[in-house]
């Protein structure tokens, strides 16, 4: 989030050259003459940030643009949300004044909602992931169901922040989902009724298993010190004598490139790459993982459908420089980052500005990570309790327990 909010500077730099640039263009000069019920300081306001946003679309936009599109989309209505609607770019979106505080209150770590992350999949609403312990949770949702409505309003074309707004709401009152869900290739749809609570995004948990295997389930890329968490939480399995260790990534929807890189030092030597990002002009910055205390045990990390964006940056990591192996099914595969560009008007827009390359410099945008080792979690369920085994935990367990029986094994030899 400090990468996205770095901008900020620079667009109030920018503001002054924005207007000097581009102010042959009529569409946008013309456009308060449209408007009646505004003040002409409203207007000269509005005006400004339009500037301003083709400004940045202009030189950090990933892709090309069509300049007299995005005049001509705010041209209509003298709408800022037109423009970026004009690129026909689902992660890319407009807030205005109250959504964008609200936004970063939620990166704080807790909203009323009902606790799902979603995203636009195949161009259709689909959920990531529900957070545990929450409504959505609770309600039977599942990674990878669609939603087609939301109290009745189709979701087709809608605008994703625009979405969330409507899952959102005051504590205690509900949201009607309309679910659609494929399983065993047979697709029904159905409609789940959901109250709202309080969502408190959760970071890490950890417990330690048998034959002192250290387990750690990072939930989410949010919080400036979720990397730090994360290691008092391994440092606490370390004290226990922990010889192995099991990071989950399953059900991760991602967050800060920054903590993902954070994290991924956590466990590869100083001066290891971690993730390539190229920008529109094809420039390649490259981070490293940085000094500081390591973890240097053998590792699985766990990964599903779910696991996106910083969690497969991290995954990648892991594995292209052999520090892990990974186990589950191929994850997500969203490989491009977003920038958050606040305006001078209060509003906000968060563009993709990057497209990112895991450490061995593969690239997966709509492929994901493929595992090491794919296992796939059971459909039924394996007793008369109603408990679905994880396999997928049992299968690391079991790498892990051969690993340090080989890794005995050699010391006793040398």
């Amino acid at each position: 989030m400090k990468k996205c909010l770095r901008w900020a500077c620079l667009v109030v730099a920018f503001t002054a050259v924005a207007g000097a640039l581009f102010l042959g263009w009529s569409p946008l000069l013309g456009a308060a003459d449209k408007a009646s019920v505004e003040s002409e300081s409203a207007q000269a306001v509005h005006a400004q940030a339009a500037l301003e946003t083709l400004y940045i679309l202009k030189n950090f936009y990933l892709y090309p643009i069509d300049e007299s599109v995005l005049l001509k989309a705010y041209s209509q209505d003298q709408r800022i949300e037109d423009m970026i609607k004009a690129l026909d770019d689902p992660l890319s979106r407009f807030m205005n004044e109250s959504e964008f505080q609200t936004f970063m209150e939620d990166m704080k770590g807790s909203f009323d909602g009902i606790g799902i992350v979603v995203g636009i999949l195949d161009e259709e609403l689909t959920i990531v992931s529900p957070i545990k312990g929450t409504p959505g949770e609770q309600a039977g949702l599942l990674p990878l169901d669609r939603i087609k409505h939301i109290d009745g309003r189709d979701t087709k074309d809608m605008a994703l922040e625009y979405a969330v707004s409507l899952m959102k709401g005051k504590k205690g009152t509900t949201v009607v989902l309309g679910i659609e869900r494929t399983e065993n290739e047979t697709t029904r749809a159905f409609d789940v009724s959901i109250i709202r609570d309080t969502i408190v995004i959760p970071r890490t948990s950890c417990e330690m298993l048998d034959d002192e295997i250290g387990y750690v389930h990072l939930a989410s890329f949010f919080g400036e010190n979720t990397a730090e968490e994360m290691m008092d939480e391994i440092r606490s399995l370390l004290d226990r004598n922990m010889k192995g260790f099991i990071l989950d990534l399953r059900l991760n929807p991602g967050g800060s490139v920054d903590l993902a890189v954070q994290v991924a030092t956590k466990f590869l030597p100083a001066g290891t790459p971690v993730v390539h990002m190229v920008d529109k002009s094809g420039r390649r910055v490259t981070y490293y993982a940085g000094p500081g205390d390591k973890v240097d045990v053998p590792m699985v990390v766990l990964v599903n459908e779910a696991s996106a964006s910083s969690s497969e940056i991290v995954a990648g990591a892991l594995k292209d420089m052999g520090q892990a192996t990974i186990v589950g099914v191929k994850t997500f595969g969203k490989g491009s980052v977003q920038t958050i560009y606040p305006l001078s008007d209060g509003s906000a827009i968060s563009i993709t500005t990057h497209k990112y390359l895991t450490a061995g410099e593969h690239l997966i945008d709509k492929k994901g990570i493929e595992p090491d080792v794919v296992i796939k979690l059971p459909e039924e369920f394996d007793d008369s309790e109603g408990i679905v085994a994880d396999t997928q935990l049992e299968a690391a367990v079991k790498i892990l327990k051969e690993q340090l029986r080989k890794q005995e094994s050699s010391k006793v030899a040398g």
